[in-house]
């Protein structure tokens, strides 16, 4: 690990310990320190585990680590095996470690692995009335399994009327990225069947889509670093598209009129 890559992972663990949430459990591990030459083993205090279900059903080429907080530091040293890394929904993962498993040519795989190898949903990536190329969100979801068709738009209406006639479809969810986020979520919900919700965060973006079985996600791109807009986009279209609750349904569910 590189000195910078050390720093960057040291104050990833220092800012979010300050904001409550739980990292590495047990000593610390600093670049250089020796690993276990196991495989799956971390003396970090990372849980590092085969795929949910029994020995026999768990894939071998599959590594789950249970952790809210995933370094370099996490990762086993050897990793010829694994094909995939799962975490659970909500964990942080930084860059270094997308880096290394990119690398590697490892899929990172958010959620449980039923959820997204069932995944056929269509994906659309719309980009209006911004400055803003989408060429590489859709290569990084694709590199995550989720395939999404980009497309752009100068004119907001236009975007979200065409977005609409897409998601009457309900195995089909979009995200929209757009400068005037506020307008585009207003202007979208005014056609029947669209869920839209702002996305703002990514360890909340899950929930929030869940809550009203939102199938449009809206962000504003210049507020966000590519990479926390590629976790919310990831985290959003996880499981793809859902359905709308119950209690919602008379209002929000139906089809486009």
């Amino acid at each position: 690990m590189s000195e910078l890559t050390e720093t960057i992972e040291r104050v990833v663990r220092e800012v979010l310990a300050g904001l409550g949430h739980t990292v590495a459990a047990g000593p610390a591990r600093v670049a250089g320190a020796e690993r276990s030459d196991a495989p799956g083993s971390n003396d970090s205090g990372a849980s590092l585990r085969s795929a949910p279900g029994t020995q026999a059903e768990a894939p071998s080429d599959s590594l789950v680590i249970d952790r809210r907080v995933v370094t370099l530091a996490d990762l086993p040293e050897r990793l010829a095996a694994v094909r995939r890394v799962i975490v659970p929904l909500g964990t942080v993962v930084t860059p270094s470690v997308e880096d290394e498993l990119r690398r590697r040519q490892i899929k990172l795989v958010v959620g449980e692995p039923s959820a997204v190898e069932g995944t056929k949903s269509r994906v659309i990536l719309m980009v209006a009335a911004a400055a803003y190329d989408p060429a590489s969100l859709a290569a990084a979801l694709e590199r995550d399994g989720v395939p999404a068709e980009p497309r752009r738009m100068d004119c907001l209406i236009r975007a979200t009327d065409e977005l609409a006639g897409e998601l009457a479809s309900e195995a089909t969810a979009g995200l929209l990225l757009t400068a005037y986020p506020a307008a585009a979520v207003c202007l979208a919900n005014r056609h029947a069947g669209v869920r839209a919700i702002l996305g703002t965060r990514a360890d909340t973006v899950a929930g929030d889509a869940e809550s009203v079985g939102a199938n449009l996600l809206v962000v504003d791109p210049t507020a966000l670093g590519f990479f926390a807009l590629k976790q919310m986009a990831s985290r959003f279209l996880r499981g793809g598209p859902r359905p709308c609750p119950e209690v919602f349904r008379k209002r929000l569910g139906g089809t486009q009129r």
